[in-house]
Order: C-alpha cells, then sequence, then structure tokens
C-alpha cells in the first residue's frame, strides 16, 4: 500500500479536530496550506475554507476564531516588508539604482533570517566542534552583510536625499 501526503483540507481538518495539538504544530499545519509569502484576509481564508475545502460555515468559523486567537500573530509576514520609496520627486535617471538597492537589501535582510534559522543544522554536523565552527562562520557572515547592509543603506539614503539638494 503505498502511503500518499496529507492534502491541505486534511491538514487544516486536523487543527479543527484535535483539541489538544501543541501550537508549533498548528502553525505549520496553518502555513504549508496557506503560506506567509501572502497576506492573507479573513475574508480570503473563509472563502477557501468554505469553497475550496468544503468545510461547513459552523467549522470554517471555528478554524477562523483560532486561526485569529491563536496563530495570526505567529504567522503574519514579516514585519520587515516595506514598500518602495516614492520616486516622484527623485531624478528619474536615479530610479534604477534606488530600486536595485532597495531589492539588495531585501535579499540580505532574508539571507540573515536564513543564518538564524540554520541552529537546526546542528545535527548534520559530525561533532560538536565542527558545529561550533559552523557557527563561528555564520557569525562572521553576519556581520559581512551588516556591513554591506550599511553601505546600501547609506547610498539609500543619499539618493533618496539627493531631491532635495537638487530643488
Amino acid at each position: 500500500m503505498k502511503l500518499r501526503p496529507p492534502t491541505d483540507a486534511e491538514k487544516i481538518g486536523r487543527i479543527l479536530v484535535e483539541k489538544e495539538m501543541p501550537i508549533q504544530e498548528m502553525i505549520t499545519l496553518w502555513t504549508d496550506v496557506f503560506p506567509t509569502l501572502v497576506i492573507w484576509s479573513t475574508e480570503e481564508i473563509r472563502q477557501h475554507l468554505t469553497e475550496l475545502f468544503e468545510f461547513s460555515e459552523e467549522e470554517s468559523d471555528t478554524l477562523i476564531e483560532k486561526y485569529e486567537n491563536l496563530l495570526q500573530s505567529k504567522v503574519s509576514p514579516s514585519k520587515e516588508m516595506t514598500s518602495l520609496p516614492n520616486l516622484d520627486k527623485i531624478n528619474p535617471d536615479l530610479h534604477p539604482i534606488i530600486n536595485t538597492l532597495w531589492e539588495a537589501n531585501s535579499f540580505l535582510k532574508r539571507a540573515e533570517k536564513c543564518l538564524d534559522h540554520s541552529e537546526l543544522l546542528r545535527y548534520f554536523h559530525e561533532s560538536p566542534e565542527n558545529f561550533k565552527k559552523s557557527q563561528f562562520e555564520k557569525d562572521d557572515i553576519k556581520i559581512q552583510i551588516q556591513k554591506v547592509k550599511d553601505s546600501i543603506n547609506k547610498k539609500l539614503t543619499n539618493y533618496l536625499d539627493y531631491k532635495e539638494e537638487a530643488a
């Protein structure tokens, strides 16, 4: 007999059925179905639950209540997500440069987050010494990333302030 992975409806259904589920498991199941790359409104979640996964209104209400009370603050998209600056008053020649720097800064923030999650990799090292060595390397990389971010932020500030000097 071949095992199949659970469907999204089954994952969410576990949150509904199991009364004493650890919060971390709930978060994992929820984010498997509703990825954090998207900002989900309550109505969009309700629509997915009722139309796509065919939960009843009562079941959907229960799941949304659990979401709002237990999960929403833990699965909301990163607060680092910021919009691009308003470039209307800045020299148009600088727009591509500013956009590129802004995007680079965003990539560096994500890289830093990935390094923070590398703590889980301790089990893949042959010895505690190798793990400690990788920790030092990770810290060094974070320092270098911070230096690059500082440089980018300094350049961005200069370019964004350029409009005031030109006016």
